[in-house]
């Protein structure tokens, strides 16, 4: 019987039927305090002026320029000082002429002001001081809503929220803000190779490292991820555990099974739900063995068990469709161009991803690799912040080829 869905699709097509069958999870309401890294639900429109007051930059006098427009050492101005206003204070007395008002940094300037002058351009004594020179209506002056106006869209809906940003909504006075909920996501371990962390590693055996690679990956990513743990290599109970895992997570990601032996039984367990295959295997190395799907109009990734190719094929393929799940507007891969530190003798008839570091080298932008780069190795991926790619059928680069590549996160 004939497949009825794509096979081995090339990266952007494969990104760009999996966006397809993307949906937006819901909104809910969070506090301040949690808006780390959330996603903006909608925009942010400013209600105050920040500063909310014209403030004085610096400790000095706060003075009317019209009363120092004449001062020169020759001829200096001298004025009384009527008040001292520290910050967090306003001003109880208004500046006549020929008078001035002692003002420290961050302080509310008076209406009655239009200038300040910082204290080393003065002599001054506890009642009055003496200017040399003349000053220009609102020098030193921060004017109220410099950083901010009252309706100004302060962050945008779709942004992923910074520390800066967080603290901008704190200083506008935002407790709660309306953000995409984090979606949910269960990782489910197949093969009968595996055993868990805690267990005695027999022959024959290896640990399952790659789950806590990929769970690390996801949680930073956004979303709320937990470990099903090892299901056995046969289509039911793989089957019944993605049926299970999808009852409390908006996603199931699965290990291993995905490419062509006897027991890769994942497209078979898709089956066996009745999910709907999107497209099976990627022009990609490594991570080429992968199959995206749908549940319940829910999405499905089924990456390979070599830990480097899922960990690849994860931020590759399936982060601009987790990014968008988040709510986040920019969700497709930004690109940034690094040259090549050495020569690179791999050939691939697809599209070869290189981790890497990205370092400056002489001014440019470099990508530092780890000499292996095996599927079933994770050490590739340590410390690494990039990955580049090789475009199909070379044959080989030479160091200093400029290549893309795109950020891990972001």
């Amino acid at each position: 019987m004939k497949d009825n869905y794509p096979i081995s699709v090339s990266v952007e097509e494969g990104i760009d039927l999996i966006l397809k069958e993307t949906k937006i999870i819901s909104i809910c309401t969070e506090s301040v305090e949690n808006l780390d890294g959330r996603v903006l639900a909608k925009d942010v429109v400013s209600k105050e002026n920040i500063p909310p007051f014209r403030r004085s930059p610096l400790d000095g006098y706060a003075m009317r320029s019209e009363d120092i427009k004449q001062a020169s050492k020759e001829n200096p101005v001298t004025l009384k000082i009527i008040e001292e206003v520290p910050a967090g204070h306003v001003a109880t007395k208004a500046i006549s002429k020929g008078e001035a008002i002692k003002i420290l940094t961050g302080a509310t300037i008076p209406d009655s002001a239009d200038c300040v002058i910082k204290f080393e351009d003065t002599e001054f004594d506890s009642e009055k001081v003496t200017v040399f020179a003349p000053l220009k209506s609102g020098q030193n002056v921060v004017p109220a809503g410099e950083d901010v106006k009252i309706g100004d869209i302060v962050v945008k809906k779709g942004t992923k929220l910074t520390p800066s940003q967080v603290g901008l909504l704190a200083g506008l006075g935002c407790d709660k803000v309306e953000v995409y909920k984090k979606p949910s996501v269960t990782l489910i371990s197949t093969g009968d190779e595996l055993v868990e962390v805690r267990e005695e590693l027999k022959p024959g055996k290896i640990r399952n490292s790659s789950a806590y690679n990929l769970n690390s990956i996801l949680e930073r990513s956004g979303l709320n991820s937990k470990m099903y743990g090892i299901v056995k290599d046969t289509t039911q109970e793989i089957g019944d555990a993605i049926k299970k895992a999808f009852e409390s997570s908006d996603m199931v990601i699965t290990t291993g099974g995905v490419s062509v032996g006897d027991y890769d039984k994942i497209k078979d367990a898709i089956s066996y739900i009745g999910g709907k295959i999107i497209y099976w295997k990627t022009k990609m190395k490594p991570g080429s063995a992968f199959l995206a799907a749908t549940y319940n109009d829910k999405l499905f990734f089924g990456l390979s068990g070599n830990p480097a190719a899922a960990a690849v094929a994860l931020h590759i393929v399936c982060m601009p469709a987790i990014r968008k799940m988040c709510g986040i507007e920019e969700y497709q891969h930004k690109v940034i161009q690094v040259h090549t530190l050495s020569d690179f003798k791999k050939k691939s008839p697809n599209r070869r991803y290189i981790p890497g570091k990205l370092v400056i080298e002489n001014g440019k932008a470099c990508i530092l690799t780890a000499e292996s780069q095996g599927n079933g190795m994770l050490s590739p991926l340590n410390n690494c912040d990039i990955i580049a790619n090789i475009e199909a059928g070379n044959t080989g680069i030479e160091k200093d080829t400029l290549l893309d590549a795109v950020f891990i996160f972001r």
